[in-house]
């Protein structure tokens, strides 16, 4: 029976969600009737193994439950592909809305006709690049036949066209599935604290409101900020690609692993790359923040140690998410 499930989980689990449980349905009983009918004096197990032969490659016979051909991505990965690109516009949209909002907010200087500018432009920026990442990968992986979920199978041996029932593969455990709002949720406060970087660094900053008025002290060097908008755009579509191949793998791997800690290391170097510059950091703030709230202890201390306490959390963070993300990989590689 556990081989039946490993079939049919493996034809269905790219076909389009609203489809799978007839599919399912019909495939376990055409299964079960093929079984009976073999008279064959052999074991249950030996008669399930020479149905699914029989049948054939799972990945085949889920072509042919889609019917349609489609060419920029393969009928293989087009479900698939459709899925995650609605999940990462969504979360993108939602990202850049709030990032919109809460720019809108801490800057009122701005007019209503410009927050509307700012928001199509962002949404529109962010949108496309979304759009031509995701789209990207998938023609990656499918011209490279690129498949994280498969490790080192019996089938990697074997000659290509060639297929039998030891090659499917293993349901995986609960623990090994990547919850889809995990991925989502990453990619939305991502696009958030980046695009308010990129975009109003100004908004992270320190508010007074006095008699005279709202007195804003930026963290940040606003020049050199404009520097570094490039490294930002890097870090936020490497992070997007670490999300949309957690989407497209569903579950944790070795080979999963090993990229997104890649990209992840990647992602801290150039992160660490702006923050460990001292330009980026507002040389008047100390200054004006012991000025405005007449501080009486050594806050320029205070708020170096902040300064190196900010840029160990990075390195903490980083560490401990590629430790966290290869023992994933290993404990959940359910590829045998």
């Amino acid at each position: 029976m556990d081989l039946i499930n490993r079939y049919v989980y493996a034809v269905t689990r790219s076909l389009p969600e609203k489809q799978r449980a007839d599919i399912e349905k019909e495939l376990k009983a055409l299964i079960g009737d093929m079984v009976e009918e073999n008279d064959e004096d052999v074991s249950y197990e030996s008669k399930v193994k020479n149905v699914l032969i029989e049948l054939g490659d799972p990945e085949i016979l889920a072509d042919n439950y889609r019917g349609s051909k489609r060419y920029l991505i393969g009928p293989q990965y087009y479900e698939k592909y459709i899925l995650i690109l609605k999940i990462v516009l969504i979360a993108v949209f939602a990202g850049v809305t709030m990032a919109i909002m809460a720019q809108s907010f801490f800057t009122k200087e701005q007019s209503g006709l410009d927050i509307i500018k700012n928001y199509l432009s962002a949404l529109f920026s962010a949108g496309l690049q979304a759009f031509a990442w995701t789209t990207g990968a998938f023609i990656i992986a499918e011209r490279s036949q690129m498949n994280m979920e498969k490790g080192n199978t019996e089938k990697d041996s074997l000659e290509k066209g060639k297929w039998s029932p030891s090659q499917l593969p293993v349901i995986p455990e609960k623990k090994a599935v990547i919850p889809v709002h995990e991925p989502v949720i990453s990619i939305i406060f991502s696009t958030i604290f980046l695009v308010l970087l990129y975009s109003t660094p100004q908004v992270f900053a320190a508010y007074f409101e006095l008699e005279s008025g709202r007195i804003v002290i930026p963290v940040f060097n606003q020049e050199a900020m404009q520097g570094v908008r490039v490294i930002l755009v890097s870090i936020l579509l490497l992070h997007i690609l670490k999300e949309i191949l957690k989407l497209y793998t569903r579950r944790w791997t070795l080979k999963l692993s090993v990229v997104v800690t890649v990209l992840g290391v990647v992602s801290t170097i150039l992160a660490l790359s702006i923050f460990t510059n001292p330009d980026i950091w507002n040389p008047d703030f100390s200054s004006a923040i012991v000025k405005h709230m007449k501080l009486t202890f050594d806050f320029n201390e205070l708020w170096d140690k902040f300064k190196t306490g900010f840029i160990a959390v990075i390195i903490v963070v980083g560490i401990a998410d590629a430790i966290t993300t290869l023992y994933k990989g290993v404990r959940y590689n359910v590829m045998k």
